[in-house]
């Protein structure tokens, strides 16, 4: 199938919802940025003996292989990309007044929107000329082809653009599209867990009288915040007939309250307090995990869409001969956000791992079957097609498509793949 004719790669795609769902703000954008890029640039040739240069412009041409066709006097040049192969190849007709050369010399060269540039050679095959390496997607990128026969030089130059859209850099700002380099990170693979969060041990008290008696006074109720130093009641004494305060030992909560004025106080509390500005999350450790989770660890909480970072105090086996162990972690709670009881969900780090090359996961978007990024150089933007390796949620690492430095779209990718989505029907290649 020709390289200038073919559907694109985004063509394959099932219309979205993505499109109705941006509709309108695409329609408002499409209004104030260019349109994609042609698909199709013209192109210039000439032929000359070696000594000679010449050319012109004119329109492309299809050929009877569905390829893009180059003539000059009695010498046509067919090039067509073929897909039912992995990955596609150029195949090439080299014909004078209709017969097929037997002996020339053909190479061809891609620029793509990162300066990546790849050199093809062909090699006779049959009546046709095959390229020896094969074509990666995107099939995007400006071309330029040097034929050889005998002593004449031809020379072709087009472009063949797909999947790729221009936006002015005022635009791209206002609409809030950003970019950054590639570069290399820290991939954190995690363990996923689940727990409750508890009051520590030494964040509660169970207040009782010091010698029996009868209880004059109870100055806190349930549900009441105590000081610490607070009087919570007044204890008259069997023994001595002098009455005694009891004090709250720290800051905390009322959570029980056992006794009234006038009351018999015996060995129960006469109070239980809580101090809930600190808890423990007590996570829940099955057998295939225990060998990767470690007193230390880094750990992120997440509780009602809040994410709390803390490490691994201590590692203990469940009551009742559970099937887990606990790891406790100290979590902060000055805004009272959580309490005692509610469930947590916790990604433990496992692992952490240097690549690269990785993206940030703001910007992969999936497009053409596949996972994307969408570069950036000068006012252009080309959806590149990637082979993704380990992720751990923020970053990706990246396998093949780009290179160290390559500039990417990180903010807003949804809104260019949305433009070449809705402009995608219009493009012929």
């Amino acid at each position: 199938m020709n390289i200038l004719m073919k559907a694109p790669f985004y063509s394959r795609l099932t219309r979205p919802p993505l499109i109705a769902l941006f509709g309108g703000l695409v329609l408002f954008l499409a209004i104030l940025w260019a349109k994609p890029v042609a698909a199709n640039e013209q192109h210039h040739h000439d032929a000359a003996d070696d000594s000679d240069e010449h050319g012109h412009t004119e329109q492309p041409t299809t050929g009877p292989h569905g390829g893009r066709l180059f003539t000059e006097g009695e010498i046509s040049l067919e090039v067509s990309i073929a897909e039912n192969t992995e990955p596609a190849e150029l195949h090439a007709w080299i014909l004078r007044n209709g017969n097929v050369v037997q002996q020339a010399q053909l190479s061809l060269q891609t620029t793509g929107l990162n300066g990546a540039k790849t050199a093809y050679h062909f090699r006779k095959q049959d009546d046709y000329w095959r390229a020896k390496n094969g074509v990666d997607e995107p099939h995007s990128f400006d071309i330029s082809a040097d034929l050889r026969i005998d002593d004449k030089h031809y020379h072709w130059q087009w472009s063949n653009y797909e999947g790729r859209v221009s936006i002015p850099a005022a635009i791209a700002d206002k609409v809030g599209i950003k970019t950054t380099a590639v570069a290399p990170a820290i991939i954190e693979r995690h363990i996923q867990v689940y727990g409750n969060l508890v009051t520590p041990p030494d964040q509660q008290s169970h207040i009782r009288a010091r010698f029996p008696g009868i209880i004059r006074r109870m100055n806190a109720s349930t549900g009441d915040r105590v000081a610490n130093g607070d009087v919570l009641a007044v204890v008259e004494s069997n023994q001595s007939l002098q009455t005694y305060q009891l004090r709250s030992p720290m800051e905390a909560i009322v959570q029980n309250r056992h006794g009234n004025a006038g009351e018999i106080t015996g060995d129960a509390p006469l109070f239980t307090l809580l101090n809930s500005q600190q808890l423990w999350a007590e996570l829940k450790i099955f057998p295939s995990q225990r060998f990767e989770v470690q007193v230390g660890q880094g750990v992120h909480v997440t509780h009602n869409g809040h994410l709390h970072e803390s490490t691994i105090e201590s590692i203990t086996p469940a009551a009742m001969g559970r099937p887990f162990v606990l790891a406790r972690v100290i979590l902060s709670n000055d805004d009272g956000d959580m309490a005692p009881g509610d469930m947590v969900k916790a990604q433990i780090d496992a692992e952490k791992v240097p690549v690269n090359i990785a993206v940030n996961n703001k910007g992969l978007q999936s497009f053409g079957g596949g996972p994307v990024v969408f570069i950036h150089a000068d006012n252009s933007y080309q959806a590149q097609p990637l082979k993704l390796g380990r992720s751990d949620g923020k970053y990706t690492e990246v396998l093949s498509g780009i290179k160290p430095g390559d500039l990417y779209v990180v903010e807003n990718s949804y809104l260019i793949k949305a433009d070449i989505l809705k402009s995608g029907a219009s493009h012929q290649h």
